[in-house]
Parts: C-alpha cells; structure tokens; sequence
C-alpha cells in the first residue's frame, strides 16, 4: 500500500454519495482488518496513487497504470485496500474516493461488531476472505500472481445458508511468480448473511478446505 501523503489533490468539485448505482464506487469489509473498494473501468485494473490517513478516515486516490494497453470495456475492478495502524474496524470509517479523470465519492463503512483496533506491528494476512457488496454480489480475496487474476466466478446455492465458490481463469499468459491480493467479484443471490461459503480448489496449511464467512 503507497505510504501516506500530506498533500491531496486539488478539485472543486464536491463528493457525491455512493449507492452503489451507475458504476458508482462500493466499499465492503472483507475481514476487521481491510476491505475491497469495487470500481468500475477499462480492463486495466487501477492504482493507489495517494492514500491520505485521517481520524477514521481515508482519501483514495485511483491512478491509471502508465503505459498500459487497455481494452476500452468496461469492467468491474476490485482493490485491496488494509486499514492503517491506530484505525478502529469497530467504528465506522469514512472513505473519500477519487478515481482517475473522475469525480470524488464519498462512502462510509459501518462499524464491525467483532471490530479491532489495529496494531502498529501487525501486517493484513490477506488469507482468503469474502465481502458482501449487495444482495446481489460479493468479493472474493485470493492471492496469486499479478499476471494471472482470477477471471470469473460461480457460487453455488445449497442452501440460504451454504454455498460453494469456485473462481475461474481466463488467461493463457504467462504467469509472473509474484503474490498479490486478488478480488473476483461472483454473482450472489439468496445467500444470507450468516451463510457457510467453500471455496472451491483451495485448501489452508493443513490441507482441510477452505471456509469462507461474511464479517460483520
């Protein structure tokens, strides 16, 4: 995550709220210690360019990459994004988002009730996670090359209150040996809140699968 700034980006313009409507940013906890902010843009996927740390607040400032060819489609794109030390999950956090050659949003996380004060000392795990973004959808947090992300995904319904995720590739490049966060963004319907989510080909330490659960 790029270090903090002192200085934001001058503008004008006034935020506007977020309701997720017309390829608005979104904002959802994936765990009490980071959250994904979904945007919408080429098929090239953005850039923190500034990151400004307040008292429970953050300004996010999306960069495009330089000289990257982009396909002109537009597509949802998700960003991993851990709270600064001294923030308070349990509270609720305000975000500012600026995306590139766009206007400023503004969007508030609400206040975890298993929320934490987060440590000086302590790195995100970004260990596999899901976040609710709607009724309609959730993100997914892997990790993997940066080369090679996720393309898609399914969920499959047992139940209101069990499911399994299974992510897709659809890259025939080759891929890079780096680690990053990645988010797939899967079509959810009546998926409850308290729902037991398998991810599918994945497994912890200890071979066992692994589980995923909505923080809240």
């Amino acid at each position: 995550m790029p270090a903090e700034s002192s200085s934001a980006p001058e503008s004008t313009d006034e935020p506007i709220a977020s309701d997720g409507s017309s390829g608005a940013p979104q904002a959802a906890w994936l765990d009490a210690t980071a959250f994904v902010l979904k945007t919408e843009g080429d098929a090239c996927a953005p850039h923190i360019g500034d990151f400004i740390a307040g008292e429970q607040s953050l300004e996010i400032v999306l960069v495009e990459g330089d000289d990257e060819m982009c396909a002109t489609v537009r597509t949802p794109q998700g960003t991993y994004v851990a709270l600064p030390a001294a923030f308070d999950s349990s509270r609720q956090v305000e975000l500012t988002v600026t995306e590139a050659g766009r206007e400023k949003t503004e969007l508030t996380l609400p206040g975890l009730a298993d929320g934490e004060v987060i440590p000086a000392d302590r790195m995100a795990e970004q260990t596999p996670a899901v976040a609710r973004i709607d009724d309609h959808e959730i993100a997914v947090l892997t990790s993997g090359s940066s080369t090679c992300p996720p393309g898609s995904g399914t969920l499959t319904a047992l139940s209101e209150t069990e499911g399994s995720v299974r992510l897709h590739s659809h890259t025939d490049t080759i891929c890079t040996r780096d680690l990053v966060p990645q988010i797939t963004f899967v079509a959810a319907r009546d998926i409850a809140a308290d729902a037991v989510l398998t991810l599918e080909g994945h497994v912890d330490a200890d071979g066992a699968p692994i589980v995923l659960t909505f923080v809240r």
